[in-house]
């Protein structure tokens, strides 16, 4: 909030409009949930202004232009670098009915070219990009830069509406399929007999992975193997460029990130602006490379996912037989629509945050480099420490501004989020089982109750577990953990271990070739957590709430994920 002291005004919103105000947000929407799925660790708060705003805006456009039946979007808040999510739910009968009839209709193109209409999203992404290419932001105009940063928030914007439509397609084809199977079959979404119809689709995120694999592989074969295995992955890139067979195989590398539709313009981190994206610093894929060089094992993917399509054609076959014919055909559409929610789910990240928000880095640190130049901030990345409306003010005049002011009141608030987890619930509710019951469940929102909160988790007294989430992925194993908060400790993962974080998005998805087993703190059953685990066909427990805090790393644990249940052997 603006404070007044000694009669001069700062300013202290990092989201002006967007900050949690109990004493207003609490009386309209009585139950905001924090989004533990994407924003934890905390955000700066450009980040959050971007994502707060504009998130927002791409939920409510889906909902409309769905007509999702009993909500209408979502509303967000910031609260030290936490989002805090509540839901526009639609409880008036008649007018869900009415939304049921154009919901169906709308829902039928999805149906019927689902992959097309994808398809059309992608290439809207890829040509806004191309242009972005197009400017030296080094080299750019201060009226330039201006203008970039109104292109990227305008990207931004079309970037989450597409995004959500093609999301909320699929995923309530997911819910409406989970719910005709339980109500009929006594099948919910994380029994095996569901779940193994819906695994074993390819998509783009594999296909890098693959081609990573196939760099690694290459580097054997020409004799590469010893500079991968002796170095880090920072010094690996010079020590390459000393030999004339490094020199072609980083000649390679680089060419495959300048020319892949989406290549090296790829985040690090899904969920920040603060991270470098893969051209920026070649050495995060190099680091995915080495790993592939010392592991030396065949890509495994590739052949469990043909064991996961047998599988899923033999589940699907099985399940269509006890169906009557005459909704044989429309049940088999629906399956196929759902499946897409697991293919869908971790491409359109690729397309969609990764990328748009890769060239969202490179505008805004541009911009960065050009305050720090002026004196205008500290540093080029204190740039993340202010919103798009600050930027706006002093971009053409740099020089004659002082926005330290602001930027470093910020980052010592940041630090100190980062020390301090957000609370899961801000409620006037009696409970959390109140609020979810009257805030969330009511609105059948496939994306919070599949990704972002999540199903509350069922407690078994009978099974003495130490901890309960929900199965992501069913199986058991028994192993030792390894906790992971942030993305550059995952080279401390070792084969074999598992894997227990807040949560993880696609740049974590080589890790799970290496770990046995994982459990996250937050997410639903398409989390993205839950969906790799599947195609990797190992045990996954997702929104245990507690796994970090509870665990720690060398514990032993027991795993039965079809149960949710986490067994903590050695207390």
């Amino acid at each position: 909030m603006a404070e007044k002291k000694d009669e001069k005004v700062k300013l202290w919103d990092e989201v002006p409009g967007y900050d949690l105000i109990e004493e207003i947000d609490l009386p309209e929407m009585h139950s905001w949930f924090l989004d533990g799925t994407h924003s934890v660790p905390p955000w700066t708060p450009l980040y959050g202004w971007f994502w707060i705003r504009y998130c927002c805006h791409g939920l409510k456009y889906a909902c409309d232009q769905l007509s999702i039946p009993t909500c209408k979007g979502w509303e967000m808040r910031f609260k030290d670098g936490g989002s805090y999510n509540a839901f526009h739910i639609v409880r008036d009968e008649k007018e869900i009915a009415e939304r049921e009839v154009r919901f169906r209709l709308a829902l039928r193109p999805w149906i019927e070219n689902f992959d097309g209409l994808w398809e059309a999203g992608k290439k809207e992404l890829l040509s806004i990009c191309e242009k972005f290419k197009a400017l030296d932001v080094d080299k750019a105009s201060n009226i330039q830069l201006y203008h970039h940063s109104y292109d990227l928030i305008s990207a931004y914007i079309r970037m989450w509406e597409i995004h959500f439509v093609g999301m909320y397609a699929s995923y309530n084809a997911w819910l409406i399929l989970e719910d005709l199977c339980k109500s009929r079959f006594g099948i919910k979404d994380q029994d095996p007999e569901f779940q193994a119809m819906l695994r074993g689709f390819p998509n783009k995120v594999y296909e890098v992975d693959k081609k990573l694999w196939e760099f690694g592989q290459l580097a054997v074969e020409v004799g590469l193997s010893d500079i991968f295995k002796a170095n880090e992955p920072t010094a690996i890139i010079p020590k390459l460029e000393q030999t004339t067979k490094g020199k072609e195989w980083m000649k390679q590398f680089m060419h495959y990130l300048e020319t892949d539709d989406v290549g090296g313009w790829r985040m690090r981190r899904m969920c920040e602006l603060l991270e470098p994206y893969w051209l920026e610093d070649p050495s995060t894929p190099i680091a995915l490379v080495k790993d592939y060089v010392v592991r030396g094992t065949d890509y495994a993917l590739e052949e469990t996912r043909k064991e996961l399509i047998r599988r899923r054609e033999a589940a699907i076959e099985a399940f269509l037989r006890k169906v009557p014919p005459n909704e044989k055909e429309v049940l088999a559409g629906l399956i196929k629509l759902a499946g897409k929610a697991s293919s869908y789910s971790e491409e359109h990240n690729l397309y969609c945050e990764l990328m748009v928000q890769a060239f969202m880095r490179r505008g805004y640190l541009a911009i960065g480099r050009r305050f720090a130049e002026k004196g205008t901030i500290d540093k080029p990345d204190d740039v993340f420490f202010l919103n798009p409306d600050e930027i706006d003010r002093v971009m053409l005049v740099p020089e004659r501004h002082d926005m330290r002011f602001i930027t470093r009141r910020r980052r010592s608030a940041w630090k100190e989020w980062q020390k301090r987890p957000n609370p899961p619930l801000i409620t006037d509710r009696g409970s959390l089982e109140e609020a979810v019951v009257q805030d969330l469940l009511p609105s059948k929102d496939a994306i919070a109750i599949k990704i972002v909160v999540g199903d509350m988790p069922v407690v078994k007294p009978e099974l003495k577990a130490d901890i309960f989430g929900l199965c992501g992925s069913v199986g058991e194993f028994e192993g030792k953990a390894r906790v992971v908060v942030y993305y550059e400790d995952l080279k401390q993962v070792q084969p074999g271990e598992i894997l227990v974080c807040p949560g993880t998005n696609p740049a974590w998805t080589w890790v799970f070739g290496i770990a046995k087993a994982v459990v996250t703190d937050r997410g639903g059953t398409l989390s993205h957590a839950a969906i790799i685990g599947r195609e990797y066909g190992i045990p996954v427990v997702v929104n245990t709430f507690e796994g970090t805090a509870k665990i720690k790393t060398g514990q032993r644990l027991r795993i039965n994920a079809t149960e949710g249940a986490i067994f903590i052997l050695d207390k």
